[in-house]
């Protein structure tokens, strides 16, 4: 009887460790975004797989605030998880930055082969700092949107410029270019479109479109300024409350969603441009001096960031691969 007695309370006790896990995930994507519809799929599929032991709720369209508020909330517990651009991903772990330099990556594959090779390094950092990192969810190549024609250093004179409040990388670009920053928090930036505190923003052209930007502006340049990143975390404090076989549950759905909507993003950025010709939005490219003056400005902020944003090794060690990657590239 007594062994019988103890056999069932370990059994409860057993089911109490890893009891139902609610994992509240806060975003900016706007709900019926790509996004959204990619995240709720896979809260879905997790709910499924792990019996409802974990469930995530979401708060999208920037509900919980900007990402620095969102982390601030996070961090006092009132959300577990959210999908961070690189801003708020850089505010826990500033050397990740360094896969949005401005004109440092030349295409998608690099960007691709950068963040398969330092991504377990990220990883381990983020862990160390008490989140846990689910996997990359990007937002795509970022363009310059304005209400007048740049094609050269010069024409950015007298813009208007957006630069996210609070990110030092976007500071560190603009003002290379000889801009003074205007500094507005994301919710904010299509009501000073529309008032005329700002003349210019930068973004990935389906959030352009997705965040109504589009509307304000007559004008895009044709060549990326730089990589958008991002990525999905979870407090290490709610993780640890899922069961090893769970957590691993949650890490396959998260990979498999988030590489599924790096897809869908590129070919809807991709749409988003075409969507922009149709509406009348003019694309420039720079003429050859403009992009001259523009890539070796981007160039002289690097070092400059070292000891900021990440360390001079980090920064060697990137540079390396992309060199040694076009080096076999040219080879081939």
């Amino acid at each position: 009887m007594k062994f019988s007695l103890f056999i069932l309370l370990s059994l409860l006790v057993g089911s109490q460790a890893y009891a139902s896990t609610v994992i509240k995930f806060a975003t900016v994507a706007p709900e019926g975004s790509s996004w959204m519809d990619v995240l709720k799929e896979a809260g879905n599929k997790i709910k499924d797989q792990t019996k409802g032991r974990v469930e995530f709720r979401y708060y999208p369209g920037g509900i919980a605030g900007d990402e620095p508020d969102v982390l601030r909330k996070m961090r006092a517990g009132q959300y577990h998880g959210a999908g961070f651009t690189g801003v708020g991903l850089g505010e826990i772990l500033p050397e990740l930055r360094i896969m949005e330099l401005p004109f440092f990556f030349k295409n998608l594959a690099e960007i691709d082969y950068i963040k398969e090779k330092i991504t377990p390094e990220f990883k381990n950092k983020f862990n160390g700092k008490g989140y846990v990192f689910l996997g990359w969810a990007e937002p795509g190549l970022v363009y310059l949107f304005a209400q007048k024609p740049i094609k050269s250093a010069s024409d950015m004179t007298g813009v208007k410029l957006w630069a996210w409040e609070g990110d030092p990388l976007a500071d560190a670009m603009i003002k290379a270019f000889k801009v003074t920053p205007v500094h507005i928090s994301l919710p904010d930036v299509l009501m000073a479109l529309q008032t005329g505190m700002l003349t210019a923003v930068y973004a990935p052209p389906m959030a352009a479109m997705a965040l109504q930007w589009h509307t304000k502006v007559k004008y895009m340049m044709n060549e990326p300024l730089t990589n958008s990143t991002g990525g999905a975390l979870v407090t290490k404090k709610q993780w640890d409350k899922i069961s090893a076989e769970d957590q691993a549950t949650v890490m396959s759905v998260f990979k498999s969603s988030l590489d599924e909507l790096t897809i869908a993003t590129r070919k809807q950025n991709v749409e988003s441009i075409d969507k922009f010709k149709e509406l009348g939005i003019k694309i420039d490219s720079l003429s050859k001096l403009g992009f001259q003056e523009m890539t070796a400005a981007a160039a002289e902020i690097r070092p400059q960031l070292v000891g900021k944003l990440y360390s001079a090794d980090l920064l060697k060690r990137v540079e390396s691969l992309l060199s040694d990657l076009r080096k076999n590239k040219k080879s081939k």
